[in-house]
């Protein structure tokens, strides 16, 4: 299983490639330092077993990464605010002003911040996962953490999603530490699409038992997606195919092609209704696309086990003719491991 400290020198070392490479020379401009004390983001004093913050970041508002879960199998990542007493830090409410400030942040650009998460520990307890919103001041107490960011299985972190994640919020690092002028930032978030090959490796079966049976259960949209996968492999090449890709929303998108500079979307329905499977399948590609921030696709595609009918020609057609929407199906037979052309 990955430390903590390794996890921390990959993203030190892939800092280079971003904004955040260049954090503590950021800092050092703005608090007035002769020189930082390290040049990395995550240093050995700040770099703990289950948890680490930004070197210079105990009096600061610090980006954060730690463990969670009952074993330790997930990672945090994003920013945070401890408010737990040190010998560095005996009175801990004097970051108070920032929370507040960090609040005004917050209520200015809450669609920028939609995608994140927040979550307080008070006395070691933690609290529900919840949309970012202001602090509460009682929340602004002793002994308690406050974190806003996302979270990633523990053995698959990639460091860019975390360094991209940084880089999103150097800005509010910088407005909360500094004297820059409070503005309503773009959703840019677009820029968290990142297209990525492959296959991911998930169950096809599984059994479950119930009080009085034993049930074999068949996901079949796991099997659905690995054949599409790889019959569009044969097609387009494996670079350019991969599934399970994040939008950077914090959504993902069943299998993606990639064509060039643009990318086709694929969202695979299990319904036995070829009309539910549209109905699901559609408004989650629109949103993918679509949703302010999103990576626009040249093609959405509905893929399910159904044949299509003439009237879901018909509605598909008045679609892409009367709204210019480039909404697509094709039919999937697994038997066959076989796919349609596209309707």
């Amino acid at each position: 299983m990955k430390t903590l400290h390794t996890i921390a020198g990959e993203i030190n070392t892939v800092s280079v490639d971003y904004r955040m490479g260049e954090f503590q020379e950021i800092r050092r401009r703005m608090h007035g330092l002769s020189r930082p004390k390290t040049h990395k983001i995550f240093s050995v004093q700040t770099t703990h077993d289950e948890w680490a913050f930004h070197s210079g970041g105990r009096k600061e508002i610090q980006f954060n990464i730690g463990f969670e879960g009952d074993e330790n199998d997930l990672l945090r990542y994003g920013l945070a605010f401890s408010l737990e007493p040190s010998q560095t830090l005996p009175n801990p409410l004097i970051l108070k002003p920032k929370v507040l400030k960090l609040n005004e942040y917050v209520k200015e650009n809450q669609s920028e911040l939609e995608d994140i998460r927040f979550w307080y520990y008070f006395e070691g307890q933690r609290s529900p996962t919840l949309p970012v919103m202001p602090i509460p001041e009682d929340l602004i107490r002793m002994h308690t953490f406050l974190f806003w960011g996302k979270m990633a299985e523990r053995e698959k972190v990639q460091p860019k999603k975390v360094l991209f994640l940084f880089d999103r919020f150097l800005p509010i690092y910088e407005f909360v530490e500094g004297n820059a002028i409070l503005k309503k930032r773009p959703a840019e978030l677009h820029k968290g699409f990142q297209f990525n090959p492959g296959c991911s490796d998930k169950t096809e079966a599984t059994i479950q038992r119930s009080k009085a049976v034993t049930k074999a259960i068949i996901l079949r949209h796991n099997k659905l997606q690995k054949i599409l996968h790889s019959i569009l492999t044969q097609k387009y090449g494996e670079d350019n195919v991969g599934t399970e890709n994040d939008t950077g929303r914090g959504s993902r998108v069943d299998l993606v092609v990639r064509k060039g500079n643009g990318h086709i979307y694929y969202e695979i329905k299990t319904n036995p209704n070829i009309r539910e499977c549209l109905r699901e399948g559609i408004a989650q590609l629109i949103e993918y696309s679509y949703w302010p921030g999103g990576n626009e696709a040249e093609a959405l595609v509905v893929v399910s086990e159904n044949p299509f009918t003439p009237d879901a020609r018909r509605y598909l057609v008045m679609l892409r003719e009367r709204f210019h929407l480039p909404i697509f199906y094709q039919y999937l037979d697994l038997a066959n491991g076989s796919i349609g052309d596209l309707e």
